[in-house]
């Protein structure tokens, strides 16, 4: 791909993308913190496959269905979940990035984007907490003119609001403004926003396929992506 065109001659300005599941395999991650915070708790570990399902509206979500899981379907009480809260907190900035894995096509798909001269951010659902630092560790962050994390705003995704808020600071309107992403949560956030949206097939949408999300296209990596942006 040449790395002369610029976004004047493309049909978007910016790229929103997500960070779990879209960028970073981080579900190793998550397994060890989880797993540590269980046995904090006295419970017994739960399959890194189970926890895969959990992933994608945020660590208080996940943490209440894994409480729920390993106590047989019972909603944990707010003692509970506050005592695992400070433990999976404490586990995962222990272990923040240590096994999480860059997806193949990631980085020459980043490249190829900011070569176009397309700005862009990452939209997550992820605590900024974990989320810049482990941006920051895995080198990805430097391509980022955004980061729009889970606790940036009231709402998180698949409220719209982390997408247009995404906008605003990249100074795009979402009709000029591709959103890509794993997930319902993001497939329902663009929409809402109004931007377009491309699903990666490898990510973790809770365990269910990315074929049954509203996408304007389903791409490989974000290498494709890149072509998919270009070819506009």
């Amino acid at each position: 791909m040449s790395s002369t065109n610029t976004s004047a001659s493309l049909a978007f300005d910016a790229v929103l993308l997500d960070l779990d599941g879209t960028l970073m395999d981080t579900i190793p991650d998550f397994t060890v913190a989880v797993n540590a915070m269980l046995a904090d708790l006295k419970f017994a570990a739960i399959s890194q496959a189970e926890i895969a399902t959990y992933i994608g509206k945020g660590s208080d979500n996940l943490i209440r269905r894994v409480l729920t899981s390993v106590q047989g379907g019972q909603t944990p009480t707010e003692e509970l979940f506050k005592q695992a809260k400070v433990s999976y907190t404490a586990n995962y900035h222990r272990i923040n990035g240590d096994q999480a894995i860059i997806f193949e096509g990631v980085r020459p798909g980043l490249e190829c984007l900011q070569a176009m001269g397309l700005r862009m951010a990452v939209v997550t659902n992820k605590n900024a907490e974990f989320a810049v630092p482990l941006l920051e560790r895995t080198g990805l962050a430097k391509y980022m003119q955004a980061i729009v994390c889970g606790d940036t705003l009231a709402e998180r995704k698949p409220h719209p609001a982390p997408m247009l808020h995404a906008c605003n600071l990249l100074k795009s309107s979402p009709s000029r403004t591709v959103a890509v992403g794993d997930s319902v949560n993001d497939a329902l956030s663009a929409r809402a926003a109004g931007c377009t949206f491309l699903a990666v097939p490898y990510g973790y949408n809770e365990g269910k396929s990315v074929h049954s999300l509203d996408v304007d296209a389903i791409v490989d990596s974000i290498e494709h992506a890149a072509r998919w942006v270009a070819a506009r």
